[in-house]
């Protein structure tokens, strides 16, 4: 099948089929005699594992590593697991941020503005650099 009848069994745009190959994750295609990309099924597999791995939240590199083990021979769920693993204490940590982003939000609509030394609004004014602004 050819690039576009491809894209659109996934619902993708072209562009991205010829990125992944470009980055290595997607094998590239035999050639038509006229040229134009020859994909199988089996790219139409790969394709759709890439996409059930990236709405897991996988980078294509974590998922590029996926594939390459599972070319080599070897099983990658293993592998797949530690993914998960490090995926679920990234969001860990951001729920963590959020959290704290969100008491500090409810403190500044909580508190009574005070006019005295505020440049432009003092509850904006009341927020604490971190770091410099240079």
């Amino acid at each position: 099948m050819r690039i576009g009848e491809l894209a659109g069994r996934l619902g993708l745009n072209p562009k991205t089929l010829r990125y992944w190959e470009q980055v290595g994750i997607l094998p590239e295609p035999a050639r038509d005699t006229s040229g134009y990309r020859d994909y199988t099924e089996n790219h139409l597999k790969i394709c759709e594992f890439i996409l059930k791995a990236k709405s897991l939240g996988l980078s294509l590199r974590e998922i590029k590593d996926i594939l390459d083990l599972a070319i080599s021979g070897e099983t990658p769920c293993e592998c797949v697991k530690e993914k998960i693993k490090q995926r679920i204490e990234n969001i860990d940590l951001l729920v963590e941020r959020l959290k704290s982003e969100r008491e500090k939000l409810e403190g500044l609509l909580n508190q009574t503005p005070q006019r005295e030394n505020a440049n432009i609004c003092p509850i904006i004014d009341s927020v604490e650099l971190k770091g410099s602004l240079d």
